[in-house]
């Protein structure tokens, strides 16, 4: 189970980042979770279609084991493993925007799409 555990907040994109741990017993795959502030659920609904400036999807098929740390950077940079201070791997994604997201939340949604099942098309 994935949690937010560390907001990192700066006054440039690239400097600033969100840490979520898995804190579960099992690893956890790390596609189809969501980032998401506020704003996104208090957004209008004619304004849905802005979505994604308001949430970030993990769409790279990566597994997260018990006690791994994922850092998700709002600036430009090279998603992959990295290895941390302590001698362990953490994995770093970044959102690619050039504008603050987390430094303007007040808070911050961790969501888990649960199941997708493909509906083939109708012949």
């Amino acid at each position: 189970m994935l949690k937010v555990v560390e907001i990192h907040t700066s006054e440039s994109a690239d400097s600033e980042y969100i840490v979520l741990q898995n804190q579960g017993v099992v690893t956890t795959a790390l596609r189809g979770w969501v980032v998401a502030t506020e704003s996104l659920l208090e957004c209008p609904e004619e304004s849905l279609v802005h979505f994604s400036q308001k949430m970030y999807v993990f769409r790279m098929e990566a597994d997260i084991k018990p006690h791994t740390h994922v850092v998700l950077f709002t600036g430009q940079g090279e998603d992959g493993w990295v290895p941390t201070n302590d001698g362990r791997l953490a994995y770093c994604a970044y959102w690619g925007k050039t504008e603050r997201v987390w430094s303007e939340a007040q808070n911050i949604h961790l969501l888990q799409l649960s199941s997708t099942k493909r509906i083939p098309p109708k012949k």
